[in-house]
């Protein structure tokens, strides 16, 4: 008890010396950057990446009005070239009036030359190295264009194009489930090894009618930015792209699709039955036979059916049978395409690998180094599909007749 003034004392002081935002950064003191992009700068060392930051113009989007004063653009971009990243960030500081802020960064894009000719193996170091990163953005790579030019483009529905970016991500891999989201850190996770899949994003339009205001003054953009492919990287270096249902393929396999709709053939109708799926599991096991590994896929769905263009009659059960069967074929066919596709480039991108590692350490010891390149190509996969047609909706009978 003799000693409880003493320790009284010390914890008043701790709560003194702790308290305070000793590095508090007021608003007018910063430019808020909302997106970084990178590209390939040129040939020479010293000008290796070109840089762009797209920065909030917090006036335009105060109170959280669309246009602000209505003839000055939310965002302003600024571009330089250097030899490593950090560095081309520097020459940008000087463009600006306030401290680059990059705590509330939401994206970072990778033009499509810069990720097939040098690779993005060497690009996040700097990221995790410095503390004002959080690394659960997500990152894209530009199809058939630059960084550059996609954070210059105007976007409606949302001011800040960075925003409009993620919110139809996130609202692609809801719905549709095509594209995952790739966050900083699960990028640079897959960059350990030799394999590595990030979602893409194009320019709709022309580039120089969506970097204008005008863009999003009218009803129909000239230049919108979409969603769309899935790049696959060995090495670091882009090799392929694959899109839709090879691409949704790969997401069953990675257990990252959420829901989807598949279209179904209904009696002579060529793709006439809606199905939304609305649960999947997807679980991979490995079995070694003879010293090779042998995967398998197991995929478990639950769908309704939400639209019919036949005279089906949804309340027999042999008609619900017929359509689960073409449902199981169809996300097999997906599926396999996807596989199919990343052995053809030698690339795991479903982590394989590693269950075969857990399943016999050993074995992966001696395979590890000639995975990729030997043994997955030639690793035989079995893919299992099990698809249930929970519901047909609120009509049974068909409406054509």
């Amino acid at each position: 008890m003799k000693h409880r003034p003493f320790i009284m004392f010390i914890l008043l002081l701790s709560i003194a010396l702790l308290s305070g935002c000793w590095d508090r950064k007021e608003l007018q003191d910063i430019d808020i950057v909302s997106a970084i992009g990178i590209d390939e700068g040129g040939d020479d060392l010293e000008n290796r990446y070109r840089v762009t930051v797209q920065v909030i113009n917090e006036g335009q989007i105060a109170g959280g009005q669309q246009g602000g004063k209505g003839d000055l653009s939310p965002v302003t971009t600024y571009t330089s070239t250097g030899s490593t990243i950090q560095e081309t960030l520097r020459k940008i500081a000087p463009k600006l009036p306030q401290e680059l802020f990059f705590p509330h960064l939401q994206l970072m894009v990778i033009g499509e030359d810069l990720a097939r000719k040098k690779g993005i193996q060497d690009l996040f170091d700097w990221l995790e190295r410095d503390s004002q990163f959080r690394t659960l953005f997500p990152i894209l790579v530009v199809r058939n264009n630059s960084a550059k030019n996609v954070l210059e483009i105007m976007t409606s529905l949302e001011p800040i194009p960075s925003a409009k970016i993620v919110g139809g991500l996130e609202s692609t891999q809801k719905t549709w489930g095509e594209y995952a989201s790739s966050r900083a850190d699960q990028v640079i996770q897959q960059l350990g090894g030799e394999a590595a899949h990030l979602t893409g994003i194009e320019i709709i339009g022309t580039k120089e009618e969506g970097s204008k205001l005008t863009n999003v003054q009218q009803i129909s953009p000239k230049a919108e930015l979409q969603i769309k492919g899935l790049a696959i990287f060995r090495n670091g270096k882009l090799q392929k792209w694959l899109d839709d249902d090879a691409a949704r393929g790969a997401t069953w396999v990675n257990n990252e699709l959420t829901k989807t709709t598949l279209n179904l053939d209904c009696k002579k109708k060529k793709k006439g039955v809606a199905v939304d799926m609305m649960r999947s599991k997807t679980n991979i096991k490995v079995d070694i036979k003879n010293d090779k590994p042998v995967i398998y896929v197991s995929v478990r769905s639950e769908s309704h059916i939400s639209e019919v263009h036949c005279s089906m009659d949804l309340g027999k059960y042999e008609n619900f049978e017929k359509l689960e069967k073409q449902l199981q074929k169809e996300i097999k066919d997906e599926v396999m395409m996807a596989i199919e596709a990343a052995k053809e480039e030698k690339s795991d991108i479903f982590s394989f690998g590693e269950y075969v590692n857990r399943e016999d350490p050993k074995l992966w010891k001696k395979i590890d180094k000639k995975w990729n390149d030997e043994i997955f190509p030639e690793t035989e996969v079995k893919v299992d599909v099990l698809a249930f047609i929970r519901r047909s909706g609120l009509r049974t009978k068909p409406y054509i007749k």
